[in-house]
């Protein structure tokens, strides 16, 4: 295979020259539609251009990937690495009180801001997704986990059958096997993580309805996922290590918790009780 060394744009320019007939008209729509293409199957690029599939999957080889796929995954992360990042730091020579009050008005601007930038339509056509998924899969890695294990726990408190991997393993598996009756979220802060944007893309591949959570909007996996809700990309950070994104994600996990209940109506009330039933012997006796 070719090393396109991440210049998928880059090399559809120094080729084009040379292309004719479909290829040409393939690398056309690339070029002029880098941010449309990306989010196009092999059928809908053919019929787009006029050409065929086989035509596509011949044009991605040419490029040097192994199949359209593999260049679509390579084009998100072109695409979402021209992104700006705007961030505070926390650094050493800070005390103990500049401390409290740079994370406390951090936290709290991250919340008025993640509510100021939620895309009404896009939630709710989340909401609409995971309230008929068959099953909910939950990608995430990292730090990202536990926001994932945090949307398990609240999905499965309404019934809704869903799981968590962080294995990069279990998430191609999982990817692999699923159908349109399926829905994945993909949870990435900076929404490059790779696992889980391949894992997000074969996911979509196979019909799969695909949601990402992220707080970067120009990110790889927004490129991929068929709904994206992001948070603003203003982050607090400590030496490198990102302090407000994981809020401002939980926000998003808690909304679409309350949005699947509220669509459930009664149902999820009576789900919520039976688990407060259920718990309430797990608890000391002192606090009953």
């Amino acid at each position: 295979m070719i090393d396109t060394d991440g210049r998928v744009l880059e090399r559809i320019r120094e080729l084009f020259p040379t292309l004719k007939g479909a290829s040409r008209q393939i690398a056309e729509t690339f070029k002029t539609q880098p941010e449309h293409a990306v989010h196009l199957s092999v059928s809908d690029l053919a019929k787009m251009t006029g050409t065929s599939e086989a035509a596509v999957v011949r044009f991605a080889k040419r490029l040097g990937f192994k199949g359209f796929r593999d260049l679509q995954i390579q084009l998100a992360f072109e695409l979402g690495n021209s992104q700006d990042r705007i961030e505070e730091e926390i650094d050493l020579t800070d005390d103990l009180d500049a401390v409290i009050e740079k994370s406390y008005y951090a936290q709290v601007n991250a919340l008025t801001e993640a509510r100021d930038a939620m895309d009404y339509d896009r939630f709710r056509r989340s909401v609409q997704l995971l309230n008929r998924a068959r099953f909910v899969y939950i990608f995430a890695q990292g730090a990202n986990y536990s926001t994932g294990c945090d949307l398990s726990y609240n999905l499965l408190k309404l019934g809704v059958a869903n799981t968590v991997h962080s294995d990069t393993y279990m998430q191609a598996v999982s990817a692999a096997v699923l159908d349109r009756y399926d829905v994945v979220v993909g949870i990435s802060h900076t929404g490059a993580n790779r696992d889980v944007v391949e894992a997000l893309s074969l996911a979509r591949h196979n019909g799969a309805g695909t949601i990402a959570l992220t707080t970067r909007s120009r990110s790889p996996i927004t490129q991929i996922a068929e709904i994206t809700l992001s948070t603003p990309e203003k982050e607090i950070v400590f030496q490198g290590e990102p302090l407000t994104s994981r809020i401002s994600l939980m926000y998003i996990v808690d909304l679409l918790f309350l949005g699947v209940a509220l669509v459930r109506g009664r149902p999820s009330i009576d789900k919520l009780q039976q688990v407060q039933d259920a718990l309430a012997e797990k608890r000391h006796p002192s606090a009953r």
